[in-house]
Formats: C-alpha cells, sequence, structure tokens
C-alpha cells in the first residue's frame, strides 16, 4: 500500500498552481528559468519606451537634431557660416511658424544647405531693458538722511546682530542680458516696432560614423562656408512677407577682402548709396524703400521696362535700405543709407529740387555717399590721403646764389653779362634743380 503524498509536497508539484502563490519565495522553483526571464521586463515594450536600454546608448544630443560642429572652431569661423538678415517684420520673432516659414525661404535659394540655429536681435521691447539715466540723480545722490533714520537705522543693526536666528538676505539683480531673454520668452515685444534683425548659422553635415549602419545615407548637405556665401548673393534684395530683406555676410574672408571687387555686399557700393538726412526717429526702412522706388520710378518709369547699367532689366530701382538706430531703443537716428541698382537713379534723385523730396512732411536732405556705409571714417581718409599723395623722389640739395652777383654783372655789356653767367657753376645748377 502506498502512502499518500503529504499536503505541502502536494501543492508544490501541483502544476496548475503558479510558482509563488503561496508565501513561500520562489528562489528555488525559478532557478531553472532565471537565465531565460530574468533579463527581460514584465510586460512587452517597444525599445524606443524602455528607460534601461542596454543595447542602445543614444541620447538625446545624438539624435537627428544633434548639432555638430568642430571642438576647435574658433569665433571667426562661426561667423564665416553666418548671415545677417534685416528689415524682418516682428511677428517672425513672436510666431513660430513664420520663422519656419522663413527658414523655406532661405533654404529654397539655398537648396542643399542645413540652417543649425536662428538668433533674433535689435527687438524693442515694452519695458527697458537697460538701465536709464534717472532723473536729478545728482540731487538724489548728494541727499544724506536725517538724524532720526540714521538712529533707527543704526538701533536696527544693534539689534540683528544680537539676534542671530534672522538672516540678511543678500538681493540678486538679473542682467540686461537675462531681461531680454524673459521678454522675449514672454513676447513682450513693443507695438510700435517695425523691423527685428535675424541671425541664421548654416550647419555642418554630420559625420558618418554618428548615423547607425543600418540607416540609408543623408542626402547631401552643402559646405556651411559656401552655403552662406550663396546666401548673401542668392536672398538679398529678396522679397519675404511684402519686406525686401537686407542680407548680409557677418564676416569676410580674407580672400575676399584681398580679391579685386573691393566693395562688398555687407556694407553696400557707395557709388550707387546716398545719404538721407532729416529723417523722423519712427520711420521704418520699408517706408522710405517705397517712396524712393516711387521718385525714380517717377523720372525713370517702372522698374523692368529700362535696362540698367549692367545691361539687365532690375526688379526694383532701391536695392538696400539702411537705417541707423539706437542700440537700447531701436529707434532711428535721422538719418540712413539707400542703394540703388545703377548710378542713373543716383543722379536723378541729386537733380531733383530740394522741395520735391519731403518724406513724413520733413524735407529730406540728400547728398552723395561718400565714405562707405558701416566703415570708420578715420581710417578711409587717412587711405583717401595716403593714396593722394604718392611717394616722392628726394629733393637734391641746391647751392644758394650769390648775392653780390647784380653789383659785379652791372657795369658789363649784354654778351658779357650771358657769359659770366653761363660760367657760374652754382648758378647752373640752381637752373637745372
Amino acid at each position: 500500500m502506498i502512502a499518500p503524498e503529504p499536503e505541502s509536497e502536494r501543492e508544490a508539484s501541483d502544476p496548475r498552481k503558479p510558482e509563488n502563490s503561496s508565501g513561500i519565495s520562489g528562489d528555488a522553483s525559478g532557478s531553472d528559468n532565471s537565465d531565460d526571464e530574468g533579463d527581460g521586463p514584465s510586460t512587452l515594450l517597444h525599445e524606443t519606451l524602455r528607460k534601461d536600454r542596454a543595447g542602445s546608448k543614444m541620447s538625446k544630443s545624438e539624435g537627428s537634431k544633434d548639432r555638430f560642429a568642430p571642438l576647435d572652431e574658433t569665433q571667426e569661423r562661426r561667423d564665416a557660416r553666418t548671415i545677417f538678415i534685416g528689415n524682418l517684420s516682428p511677428e517672425v520673432a513672436r510666431k513660430r511658424p513664420l520663422q519656419k516659414q522663413l527658414r523655406r525661404h532661405i533654404l529654397a535659394l539655398v537648396p542643399t544647405a542645413k540652417i543649425e540655429s536662428t538668433r533674433f536681435r535689435s527687438v524693442a521691447f515694452q519695458t527697458p531693458t537697460s538701465k536709464l539715466p534717472e532723473e536729478n540723480g545728482e540731487d538724489t545722490k548728494n541727499k544724506q538722511p536725517r538724524q532720526h533714520e540714521r538712529d533707527r537705522a543704526s538701533s536696527w543693526r544693534d539689534a540683528q546682530t544680537t539676534d542671530k536666528s534672522t538672516k540678511t538676505d543678500e538681493r540678486k539683480f538679473i542682467t540686461p542680458s537675462q531681461k531680454k531673454k524673459i521678454a522675449f520668452i514672454n513676447h513682450e515685444i513693443h507695438s510700435n516696432a517695425n523691423s527685428v534683425h535675424a541671425y541664421i548659422v548654416f550647419a555642418y553635415p554630420q559625420p558618418a560614423d554618428s548615423r547607425p549602419t543600418n540607416l540609408p545615407p543623408p542626402p547631401p548637405v552643402m559646405n556651411p562656408f559656401e552655403a552662406a556665401r550663396l546666401a548673401v548673393g542668392n536672398c538679398d534684395g529678396t522679397v519675404f512677407l511684402d519686406r525686401m530683406l537686407r542680407v548680409d555676410a557677418v564676416a569676410k574672408s580674407s580672400a575676399a577682402a584681398k580679391s579685386s571687387d573691393a566693395t562688398s555686399s555687407a556694407v553696400g557700393d557707395p557709388k550707387l548709396t546716398i545719404f538721407v538726412g532729416n529723417l523722423d526717429f519712427a520711420s521704418s526702412e520699408e517706408d522710405l524703400r517705397v517712396f524712393f522706388e516711387g521718385v525714380v520710378s517717377a523720372e525713370r518709369g517702372p522698374p523692368g521696362t529700362e535696362l540698367s547699367q549692367d545691361g539687365d532689366k532690375p526688379k526694383f530701382w532701391v536695392t538696400r535700405v539702411r537705417m541707423i538706430r539706437d542700440r537700447d531703443t531701436q529707434l532711428g537716428k535721422g538719418f540712413a543709407y539707400v542703394q540703388f541698382t545703377d548710378r542713373t537713379c543716383v543722379d536723378e534723385i541729386l537733380a531733383l529740387e530740394p522741395g520735391k523730396l519731403k518724406f513724413a512732411k520733413r524735407k529730406l536732405r540728400v547728398q552723395r555717399c561718400k565714405i562707405i556705409p558701416g566703415a570708420s571714417a578715420t581710417k578711409d581718409a587717412s587711405s583717401v590721403k595716403s593714396a593722394r599723395t604718392p611717394n616722392r623722389a628726394p629733393v637734391p640739395d641746391v647751392p644758394k646764389g650769390d648775392p653780390s652777383l647784380g653789383e659785379k654783372l652791372a657795369n658789363l655789356s649784354k654778351e658779357e653779362r650771358k657769359q659770366a653767367k653761363a660760367s657760374d657753376a652754382d648758378r647752373v645748377a640752381r637752373r637745372m634743380a
């Protein structure tokens, strides 16, 4: 007769019950399955949702939006792949869809390039971000507190030294740059602001070793320095949101500076530029461009009907407008530089009567641009002065004349005087000098 199994052994050997159903730990019973199920998760998850991705070492910085740049890149090299865009609408700085539209506008003219970042500058905020001068600042500095206030302050300091539980709070003030960041994040842009500037940095192509091997190769990316050079030539003068953009290169290479065409698009051609003064401080670049576009069109006809001096049919008579503004308030300083397609436009503007050039009920002061906009006057003046004064040969020493020669020749005849003068070596040297 076979003895029945104990109840405890029957429960342990029953395959219908889970291993850990009782209070006994499953170390002995689950040791055989530890190699198969111990490393995996209890539920099925996609590898991108798992926190402990052992096989994948990619982080957020290693994704598709990683910004690759050489470790030894200097600021000059970064500026060489950066472009400046002026005369943008303030709505571009406020709204993200317009920023994407600006990028598509740039990449449409430079197709194989890649943009790394976009920064906005020259933004007029509602509240001032820099320290403004105080009214009656000298009086407030020299004003001394009353004796009663000094006594109260000294008694309060004595009480604070005896009470160790109270702690003095250190006040930390934010810098003007931090104020600008906070105001830009909160979109606290002034309602009367009419333009902002932007800086676009072109990206390097991603290295091949940073891309997984199971993915197809990425599309070719243009060299960022070549992309910046092409963007200045292709995007300058284009229209975006009914505004003509002014695109310049942030940095110029030494080879471009030594090339034959010394006039750079970053500062404009002074032969095609006029200086405009007596402007209203609230004037905008676009309004000034439309004004001079209409003035030239009234004299020469609409653009495209007449060939320029280069032999092309221009789309606009005015190619760019640069208005000088205050750094803090972004208000105009009352003068600007206007560049045209050819010199004929400049001559037409200068030939007009001063009374016809009225902008915002103000008579404009117009004259030919003498120095390059953006360049220092002292540097240009010194270069012009050195160009006008060529290197001259050293002046030889000339012997001085004899004051008593006239008395010696007074009693001689005409022929004798000629012979005496011809025989004088010093006199001959003076005449030959």
